[in-house]
């Protein structure tokens, strides 16, 4: 049974661990401000296309659990699930979502291919060139990041749960972590450092590390417009570039460019102009939508592209926990931590994902390395 237990980062991955954390039955500390990738986050919440066998399970895990919760709050967590679409224009964009419409059915994920009289009419305002393949995922959903958290820090607060705001610095002790934010200094137990992008930098301070290399992601916001689509929408266009778009209720439109994991190579303004044109051109209706915003946020991608989550080599008082399409995995993270955290039991779904593999992973390429210089091999 866990006792004390510190939370670093407040995004939807560090909110959802310290209230399953809570409600677990551990003394919880959540430090940090909501801030961060899950404030810029496309959010839509998919496996269809995960590469990942590992990946896939889980995040199909997350969002069943989202579902669930939503539930548990009278749908005020900001979800819908008004499904995926997808459009090709090109030979090769068509084999590719071909391909991924095969994989996905084979894993029995719900999605299927959808001729061109279907697709316009799901989207009657959509003016796609020569759709050479379309398919339909409708039980993929859409989270709104900030009102999930905000619901979560509420419930984390009204079981008991404590919010420290400010930057963290981890000491590991004899027994356990001294955990200070400014002049306030915590004894913990355990410390799940759930820290996004800087998840390298707050176990640094701990004299640890953690390859990763975090990426750029640019989200193009628009002022409202009148309702154009619903759910998720990508295009793989003639002209470039491909990209996926999705409308707020409120009228606002995210834009993005490629995939959601795509690095932005060139997150200035005139790109922004670039992916709205690109909308524009699929959806006539927005031609008028001017950009609100443009935002370049650096998403966590450890160096092997998979989630990091579990306690440290060697240092088994910090436990990590953080990847990318945390918005996906963040129930399932949330749930499967506190089960290992608190029950003191090993959650088997999490066993991919061990920090562990790196230190294998350097373990082999120094004996590589050693052999090489000996004539081994």
């Amino acid at each position: 049974m866990a006792g004390s237990v510190a939370v670093v980062g407040s995004g939807i991955i560090g909110t959802t661990t310290a209230w399953k954390l809570q409600m677990h039955g551990a003394q919880t500390t959540l430090i940090g401000e909501p801030l961060g990738a899950s404030f810029a986050s496309f959010a839509s919440l998919t496996a269809f296309d995960e590469p990942l066998t590992e990946v896939y399970s889980l995040k199909c895990l997350g969002m069943s659990y989202w579902r669930r919760w939503d539930r548990e709050f009278d749908n005020k967590l900001g979800l819908s699930w008004d499904g995926e679409i997808r459009w090709a224009e090109t030979p090769e964009s068509a084999q590719a979502l071909s391909n991924k419409i095969a994989q996905a059915v084979r894993r029995g994920y719900s999605v299927r291919s959808m001729s061109t009289e279907e697709l316009s009419e799901r989207l009657p305002n959509s003016r796609p060139g020569q759709v050479l393949e379309a398919s339909l995922a409708p039980d993929d959903g859409q989270a709104d990041p900030a009102k999930s958290i905000a619901q979560l820090r509420k419930a984390f607060q009204d079981a008991g749960g404590r919010i420290v705001p400010g930057l963290a610095k981890l000491q590991c002790l004899e027994q356990g972590v001294l955990v200070k934010i400014g002049d306030e200094e915590l004894e913990v137990e355990t410390v799940v450092v759930a820290g996004g992008a800087s998840t390298a930098t707050i176990l640094k301070s701990a004299g640890t590390e953690l390859p990763m290399d975090p990426s750029p992601g640019l989200l193009v916001t628009t002022e409202p417009a009148e309702p154009v689509l619903t759910g998720t929408v990508y295009v793989s266009p003639v002209t470039w570039p491909a990209i996926h778009l999705r409308q707020l209720p409120d009228g606002r439109v995210l834009i993005g460019e490629r995939s959601q994991d795509y690095a932005a190579t060139r997150p200035t303004i005139n790109h922004a102009r670039e992916l709205l044109r690109q909308a524009q051109r699929s959806f006539p209706a927005l031609g008028s939508a001017q950009i609100e915003d443009y935002t370049v946020e650096w998403r966590p991608m450890p160096r092997d592209g998979m989630p990091v989550i579990g306690r440290l080599p060697g240092v088994p008082s910090i436990y990590v926990a953080t990847g990318h399409s945390g918005v996906t995995l963040a129930p399932a993270i949330a749930a499967l931590v506190a089960y290992e955290i608190v029950d003191d039991l090993p959650a088997i779904q999490l066993e991919s994902f061990r920090p562990s593999r790196f230190a294998d992973q350097r373990t082999y390429l120094a004996r590589e390395v050693e052999s090489a210089f000996n004539g081994e091999g």
